[in-house]
């Protein structure tokens, strides 16, 4: 005779399954989910996956889409859980002293960027003490199309549509550089650092004057800032390089 409860463990497990999978779902859109577009990807009934939702969203792990906007996103909780995971993460220590590097070589302020929805976070910066205007601080977002960091990962990341002149910029510089549009005199340049399987992991590179940037930022900018990922890329995951990455010609 069986004992009440000794299919609960199982159970418990399955619920943290279904969880997970429908945290993967929201991971790979870039919009609010529907439930029924959630039962479609999961084969599973609308019933149940509301039901997982409800109690997702009663932890703060996912939240309703606000706006107007019909679906689920992800919750606070789990943003604050992944912010954490970065700031501690293996790129994260490892970019560190080289941001310090990168900011003593260059007199630029340094930064290392991670992917996030819609574009790149912040997570480690080097003030320049040159230009204390120019500060930016973890935590930031940045956003295409003026940010390089944005650029390189949403082309890495093959989404739609491609950025002008990322490619041309990689094949001729092994970076992306571009203006801020938005007035305030600065621009930045990034180059990407990849995972064992290719797939982006980060962007290091700094912010700067515009004025560095125009017509073309200058090799004896541009090499350092090659040089120092190079030696992050050696010690995270040597050898890696994506696919996409066109052969570039830049000195």
């Amino acid at each position: 005779m069986r004992k009440a409860g000794e299919f609960e463990p199982v159970a418990t497990v399955k619920s943290v399954e279904v969880a997970v999978r429908i945290l993967e779902v929201l991971t790979e859109s870039t919009d609010p989910v529907r439930v029924t577009e959630l039962a479609r990807h999961l084969d599973m009934t609308k019933a149940r996956v509301s039901r997982h939702l409800q109690t997702l969203t009663a932890l703060g792990l996912v939240d309703r889409a606000q706006g107007g906007a019909e679906g689920y996103v992800f919750g606070r909780k789990l943003l604050k859980f992944g912010r954490a995971a970065v700031y501690r993460s293996n790129i994260v220590e490892i970019a560190r002293p080289y941001l310090h590097d990168l900011c003593q070589a260059t007199g630029h302020t340094a930064l290392l960027a991670t992917p996030t929805r819609g574009g790149a976070m912040v997570v480690a910066s080097a003030p320049s003490l040159h230009e204390p205007g120019v500060m930016i601080h973890p935590g930031t977002l940045l956003q295409l199309p003026a940010s390089p960091s944005a650029r390189l990962i949403h082309y890495f990341e093959q989404q739609k549509p491609t950025p002008p002149r990322v490619q041309e910029n990689l094949a001729r510089f092994g970076v992306d550089f571009e203006v801020d549009t938005r007035g305030n005199g600065l621009g930045s340049i990034a180059v990407p650092i990849f995972e064992p399987d290719g797939l982006i992991c980060a962007t290091f590179g700094v912010i700067l004057s515009s004025t560095l940037l125009i017509p073309e930022p200058a090799g004896d900018l541009v090499r350092p800032i090659k040089e120092v990922a190079e030696l992050i890329q050696s010690q995270y995951a040597e050898g890696a390089i994506s696919p996409l990455m066109p052969e570039y010609i830049g000195n």
